[in-house]
């Protein structure tokens, strides 16, 4: 099958279809992969986590520890669970999990992903020239990084290396260790922050089941089959740490507009409240505006997924989620952001505020000329699309541009 491999956006959906407790053939049907790659994909890439040593010949379980460990006991076998020889082939959604005794084994996306791009990683670093090669290469450069000479002077000057191989090629070998200096004394080391590769998992995905084809993969092939949708992108910010507010922001990329609501702090539930609101302040005109609603992940987006849909089951709207940690998927929205902070900067409280002095906020931000709305405001592009009517219904009001102040005292 060509693309067999799976992305991160396919190892989402294949933890969501777990946790769903679908057969291994409907999660292939969903995947559109192969059922022997979900079975490799879930038995290379998941992890482990040790039981109370319960050997699989002896049957008995060991008090004391450490008699199996570095080779004490030459035949014991950890226990494996019967779940491992049927889909999931882990631990996954198994009630027991908490107070079994026996070895356990779990697929998470992030970690599974995490591993197999280093995999990827890993066999590729090898090293393609002889020793006899390298060791001219670290007669020429040692010397001269010593001297406090750059690996670039070195080359240019340097046909002999040139002959063997890039500069690029020599600052990788040097980096790796192959040669005899250290990369601290070129002269322009750059020192980063060393990654352990130790055992701890990346943390779950809390909720994963609102995720089932709501990936940001997902969200781009719906795009690509209904280009002409308006699209919606949903975020908050918070202010300083401990506070019980936050602000929920809904932005219109297409205009770089942003509205938003005054929502608790880290609540699913405030989140949804205010949604809810705004589909019975819209009425049918909400079916008509907000057709695409692409979602962050964090704790208070957890419950997002139920506005789809009314109270009575019928579909109102398509939602998607971002991936996991990554900003950049709601990128306008991110980029509206700074105007707020221009306001309200990072670090600063956001209990005094109000609904009303969010709608303030927001006026003002919309009344900002934009050179990527060719020298016209959201708020005037947003009138000529949508009306007078949605924009009050939403609090937004008309702010002349010479009054527009993105300033602190804006809300003090």
């Amino acid at each position: 099958m060509r693309q067999a491999k799976l992305g991160l956006d396919d190892r989402i959906n294949l933890q969501a279809a777990i946790a769903k407790n679908l057969s291994l053939k409907e999660a292939a049907k969903l995947l559109k992969k192969s059922r022997s790659t979900i079975y490799r994909e879930i038995v290379n890439n998941c992890y482990y986590k040790e039981g109370r040593h319960s050997c699989a010949h002896c049957q008995k379980q060991c008090q004391v520890k450490d008699r199996f460990k570095k080779g004490a006991c030459e035949q014991f076998q950890a226990r494996s669970c019967h779940r491992w020889k049927k889909f999931p082939y882990t631990c996954n959604g198994c009630e027991k999990s908490n107070y079994c005794r026996q070895e356990k084994r779990y697929y998470n996306c992030i970690e599974a992903h995490n591993r197999s791009e280093l995999n990827k990683k890993v066999s590729r670093t090898f090293r393609q020239i002889s020793d006899d090669d390298l060791l001219i290469i670290d007669q020429i450069v040692s010397p001269g990084v010593e001297k406090g000479q750059s690996l670039y002077h070195i080359y240019q000057n340097s046909s002999r290396l040139q002959a063997i191989c890039s500069e690029r090629t020599i600052r990788r070998y040097l980096y790796r260790g192959y040669l005899s200096t250290t990369p601290f004394k070129l002269p322009r080391y750059a020192r980063y922050r060393r990654k352990h590769d130790g055992e701890k998992v990346s943390p779950l995905i809390r909720n994963l089941e609102r995720l089932l084809l709501r990936t940001f993969s997902d969200y781009c092939k719906y795009l690509q089959d209904h280009p002409e949708q308006h699209v919606w992108q949903y975020d908050s910010v918070e202010g300083k740490k401990g506070d019980k507010k936050a602000i929920l922001t809904i932005t219109y990329p297409k205009f770089r507009f942003q509205f938003g609501f005054l929502i608790t702090s880290k609540s699913s539930r405030a989140v949804k409240s205010k949604i809810r609101h705004l589909q019975k302040l819209l009425g049918k005109k909400f079916q008509e505006i907000f057709q695409v609603n692409l979602s962050d992940n964090g704790p208070e987006f957890l419950t997002f997924h139920e506005v789809e849909t009314d109270e009575e089951g019928q579909v109102l709207c398509k939602v998607f989620f971002t991936n996991p940690y990554r900003s950049t998927d709601k990128a306008h929205c991110e980029r509206n952001h700074e105007f707020i902070r221009y306001v309200l900067p990072k670090g600063v409280s956001l209990d005094f505020m109000t609904q009303e002095k969010v709608n303030l906020l927001f006026s003002h931000i919309n009344a900002y000329t934009r050179e990527s709305n060719q020298n016209k405001t959201p708020y005037q592009l947003m009138i000529e699309s949508f009306g007078e009517e949605f924009m009050n219904a939403i609090g937004i009001k008309y702010v002349r541009p010479e009054d527009v102040l993105l300033r602190p005292e804006l809300v003090r």
